[in-house]
C-alpha cells in the first residue's frame, strides 16, 4: 500500500531510515574529507540530516527540507566534532532535526515528508470480487519479483505505478479492449517525463512535440504494452478470465530506430576525465576502454580480470548473458592497476567514499560534464556509445563490436552505429581501389587538388556529424509490427519519424 503524504508532525515510527545512519560514531565523522558541501544522510523524502565538515576548523551537524517549490532549506544544528566547543551525539542532531522539522516554520513552507524507501507493491488495494487490470498486474508482480531480478521487478513496479494506476487500474479485465489501450497511448503520448523531485509538467499535444520526443514515449508505451501483455497472460493461465480479448487487443507500435550521435572524440574524453573525481575517474575509463554499462562495472570482482583471457569476464546482467570483453594493452594494463592490493573477491571499482557503485556516480557525473562543457545530454551510458563510436569508425566489424558489447547479433549495433560506418566505407573504396585505367588514373592527379577539395567538404570536420547527411535508404527498414487500428489512430497525426 503506498504511503500518505503527511504534513503535520512527524510521529516516531514514521521517523525515517535510520538503519544505516553512518554518522553515529566520531571515528567516521573524523574520517570524511574536507569539502564545501554537506554529507547528507536521507531521513524521509525531502527531509535530510548531514555532517558539513569544510576544514579542521569546523565541523558541524546540519538539517536540511526541501521546499513546497524545490528549493533547500538548511539548518545548523549543533557540533559535530568536539573542536573547542564540545558536540552533540548523533541521536541528539537527529532529535535536534526532528524538532525542526516539526515547527510551524518548517511545515508551513517544507514539500510534504515520507518514509524513504524503494516501492515495493503496485499501489492498488485489491477491493471487490470484479478481477480488474489492478488485480492482474498486482498478482503478475508478485510472480516477477521472484522470476525476475531485483532492478527487473523495480522498473515494473516503477512504470505501473507511474503510467497505469491512476487511469487503468480499476478497470474490469475481462473488459478490456482496443479503446483502453488507445486512452493509454494518447496519455503516455502527452504527458512529459518526470525526474526525481521534479514537478510533473502539464500535457503537450502531439502536435507539439519533437521527432526524439515521440519516438521516446513511443517506446514507453511499448514497453507498458509488454508488461500488459504479460500481466494479462499470466491472469488467462490462471483462469482469472474467460476470454483471450484483453490481451490479444495489446499491440506494440513501430518505432524507427533512432542513430547515435551525441559521444566523445578523444579530446573531448580528455576533458571529461579532468573534471571527475578520483573513484569516478577510474570508472569512466574503465568505461571508455571496455564499452560497459555502469551496473557491470560496479559488480565487477578481480577474479575477472584477466582469468584465462586477455580482458574481463562480465557477469549476467539485465537481460544479457556473462561475456568475455577483451582490452587493448593500455586498458589491460588500467583494469590490472585498478586490481592491485586487492583480493579476488574484491570490488574493483569504489567510489570516494569506500563504497560499491550504485547511483552516487549520476551528480558527480552531471556535474563534470558540466566543468568540461561537453552536451548535457551526455550521462554515463554515452560512454558506451563512445567506445562503439570509435571502433566503427577505425573499422573494426560490427559483429566484433556486437560480441563486445554483448548484443545477440549485429542488428541493434547496425541500427544505432552503422551510419558512422558508410564513412569508413567510403575511405577504403576511395583509397584501396585498384587502377584500371592509365588515362583515367592520370586525369585524376590532374584533378587531385579539386577531388582533395570535393572529399573534404563531404567528410567535414566532425565525423559525428557525418550520418545525419546519410539518405533514407540506409535507415533501418520499416517495423513489421501490426497494431491494432484504434492505436494508430491515436498516432495519425504525428510528425513523421
Amino acid at each position: 500500500m503506498p504511503t500518505v503524504a503527511r504534513h503535520g508532525p512527524i510521529e516516531p515510527e514514521l521517523r525515517g531510515n535510520l538503519a544505516d545512519f553512518r554518522f553515529r560514531d566520531t571515528v567516521d565523522i573524523e574520517a570524511l574529507p574536507f569539502r564545501d558541501s554537506p554529507y547528507w544522510h536521507w531521513l524521509l523524502t525531502c527531509r535530510h540530516i548531514g555532517v558539513h565538515r569544510p576544514d579542521d576548523r569546523s565541523c558541524n551537524w546540519t538539517a536540511r527540507i526541501m521546499t513546497k517549490d524545490r528549493r533547500y532549506l538548511q539548518k545548523c544544528i549543533g557540533p559535530a566534532l568536539d573542536l573547542g566547543r564540545g558536540r552533540i551525539g548523533s541521536d541528539e542532531a537527529i532529535r535536534r532535526a526532528f524538532e525542526w522539522f516539526d515547527t510551524g516554520e518548517v511545515q508551513g513552507i517544507a514539500h510534504s515528508a515520507r518514509p524513504v524507501g524503494r516501492m515495493t507493491s503496485v499501489n492498488f488495494c485489491p477491493v471487490g470480487e470484479v478481477y480488474s487490470v489492478g488485480h492482474a498486474l498486482r498478482d503478475y508482480t508478485e510472480w516477477t519479483k521472484i522470476a525476475r531480478s531485483k532492478g527487473g521487478h523495480y522498473n515494473i513496479l516503477a512504470l505501473i505505478n507511474c503510467h497505469l494506476v491512476d487511469s487503468l487500474i480499476h478497470v474490469p479485465l475481462e473488459e478490456f479492449s482496443a479503446r483502453n489501450l488507445k486512452a493509454l497511448a494518447i496519455k503516455v503520448i502527452e504527458t512529459p517525463p518526470k525526474f526525481g523531485f521534479a514537478r510533473q509538467m502539464p500535457r503537450v499535444s502531439i502536435d507539439d512535440l519533437s521527432s526524439d520526443e515521440l519516438r521516446r514515449r513511443k517506446r514507453t508505451f511499448n514497453s507498458l504494452v509488454t508488461i500488459l501483455r504479460m500481466a494479462f497472460q499470466h491472469a488467462w493461465d490462471n483462469a482469472q478470465i474467460s476470454s483471450e480479448r484483453p490481451w490479444r487487443c495489446l499491440k506494440r507500435i513501430s518505432v524507427n530506430h533512432c542513430p547515435r550521435n551525441i559521444f566523445l572524440n578523444r579530446a573531448e574524453c580528455g576533458r571529461l576525465l579532468d573534471e571527475c573525481t578520483p573513484a569516478l575517474r577510474k570508472l569512466t575509463l574503465a568505461g571508455l576502454y571496455s564499452g560497459c554499462r555502469i551496473g557491470e562495472l560496479s559488480g565487477l570482482r578481480v577474479e575477472d580480470v584477466g582469468h584465462q583471457i586477455f580482458g574481463i569476464h562480465v557477469v549476467a546482467f539485465k537481460r544479457s548473458p556473462a561475456r568475455f570483453v577483451f582490452l587493448p594493452d593500455e586498458g589491460m594494463a588500467f583494469f590490472l592497476r585498478c586490481c592491485d592490493g586487492k583480493s579476488g573477491r574484491d570490488h574493483v571499482f569504489l567510489s570516494d567514499m569506500g563504497k560499491v557503485w550504485r547511483k552516487q556516480h549520476t551528480s558527480l557525473f552531471r556535474r563534470a560534464v558540466a566543468k568540461a562543457k561537453l552536451p548535457k545530454e551526455f550521462v554515463f551510458h554515452g560512454l558506451r556509445h563512445t567506445y562503439a563510436s570509435d571502433l566503427v569508425k577505425q573499422g573494426v566489424p560490427l559483429e566484433v563490436i556486437a560480441r563486445q558489447l554483448g548484443h545477440a547479433d549485429v542488428k541493434t549495433v547496425s541500427s544505432t552505429y552503422g551510419h558512422l560506418a558508410e564513412q569508413f566505407r567510403e575511405e577504403q573504396i576511395r583509397t584501396r581501389f585498384s587502377p584500371l585505367s592509365a588515362e583515367q588514373l592520370a586525369e585524376s592527379r590532374e584533378r587531385r587538388q579539386q577531388l582533395d577539395a570535393l572529399w573534404q567538404s563531404v567528410q567535414g570536420d566532425s565525423w559525428r556529424n557525418y550520418g545525419l547527411n546519410q539518405p533514407s535508404s540506409l535507415a533501418m527498414r520499416q517495423s513489421r509490427v501490426q497494431t491494432c487500428r484504434e492505436v494508430i489512430e491515436a498516432f495519425k497525426d504525428s510528425q513523421a519519424t
